[in-house]
């Protein structure tokens, strides 16, 4: 049998022209990615114009999701006619209801939606000549004056610096941010850095809110004036709506802080119906500390009527006046505590005299 041998010739007229497909498909390819790196490098620097607000946390496609959520429901003001002199709007118009509200702010929505929230509005400004000093502002819709205080309150920061723009317990500032309540609003500035600029732009877009929000009811809160002004420290007073000192029949429960002999002391009381309400709710609050370990101990003052308990080193009053529940919680100091228990009923038995007499 003959050996096969290939046909050099033949071979290499086959091959050239997948030579040439190959080198044109290699040329085409080149030109392709080519073009490709020129449309790149002209998006750069085409992009070198345009401010990139992504770069501080907004999320366009999510502004929009929002935005589309949000057309649907009433919007009673514009937070853009808060804007201070020197900034422009820097995001669209956000709105959260009970539903969403996790998504802006998740981990403390729950103490917002149990204090009666209704709606959030938040929006951003950045000042005209510098896009990095920007702060977004929070109007929380809170349904009433009080429920307003309350959210307020419970997140005051011990160290922060009271407004003088507002009544004295209801707004403060921080080193980048300005919180204060304005009638059913809870609102809040939180700005993009510590800067003398935006501190100025936050106070301007407050004094805005203040003059320009209307609200039904600008009396403040009542029950605050009934804590006696001698010793009491300046911002402590707190509003808890439920679950006061992590009991659940204490609710509507306001306090507030005291300096005395030294020492800081925590003066409560809450307005229920009437007395039998009242005595009913301390005497549940009684046999709660009692079930938690507390142990009933005689009063240093052999006037003071009320109960008196020692919780794990402690002293806890307990008594009412008329339809209010008062106390002292956790004092480090007996004597001190009661001084504080007396000076309280005295004011409280004021009022509910006048009541009576009313």
């Amino acid at each position: 049998m003959a050996k096969w041998e290939p046909n050099l010739l033949l071979l290499g007229l086959v091959m050239s022209p997948v030579r040439s497909r190959v080198k044109a498909l290699e040329s085409a390819v080149g030109v392709c990615l080519l073009a490709i790196l020129l449309l790149i490098a002209a998006g750069i620097f085409l992009k070198q114009f345009h401010y990139n607000s992504g770069r501080l946390g907004i999320d366009a496609t999510a502004v929009s999701r929002v935005e589309a959520r949000s057309s649907a429901l009433e919007v009673p003001f514009r937070l853009s006619s808060f804007t201070p002199t020197g900034f422009e709007v820097f995001s669209e118009l956000e709105v959260y209801n009970p539903e969403n509200l996790y998504e802006k702010i998740d981990g403390k929505a729950d103490q917002y939606l149990e204090s009666g929230f209704e709606k959030l509005f938040t929006q951003r400004f950045a000042s005209e000549d510098d896009k990095s000093l920007w702060m977004e502002l929070f109007v929380y819709d809170m349904a009433a004056a009080r429920n307003a205080f309350s959210v307020y309150s419970l997140q005051r920061r011990a160290d922060a610096d009271t407004l003088s723009l507002f009544r004295p317990l209801s707004g403060y500032k921080t080193g980048n941010a300005l919180y204060f309540c304005h009638g059913k609003y809870y609102v809040e500035l939180i700005g993009s850095a510590e800067s003398k600029e935006l501190a100025n732009a936050m106070a301007a877009t407050a004094q805005n809110i203040k003059t320009n929000l209307a609200i039904q009811d600008d009396s403040g809160i009542a029950e605050l004036s009934l804590f006696p002004a001698d010793g009491i420290v300046t911002a402590s007073a707190k509003l808890y709506l439920k679950d006061a000192f992590g009991f659940e029949g204490l609710t509507d429960i306001f306090t507030a802080q005291y300096k005395i002999d030294d020492g800081i002391f925590t003066a409560f009381f809450s307005k229920r119906p009437n007395p039998e309400d009242a005595q009913a709710v301390a005497q549940s609050y009684h046999n709660f500390l009692i079930e938690n370990g507390a142990k009933e101990k005689n009063a240093a003052n052999k006037t003071f009527e009320g109960k008196i308990l020692d919780s794990f080193g402690t002293t806890e009053i307990i008594f009412t006046i008329g339809p209010f529940v008062v106390g002292v919680h956790e004092a480090e100091n007996q004597q001190s505590a009661e001084k504080l228990a007396v000076r309280l009923a005295d004011k409280l038995h004021e009022v509910s005299k006048a009541e009576s007499n009313g």
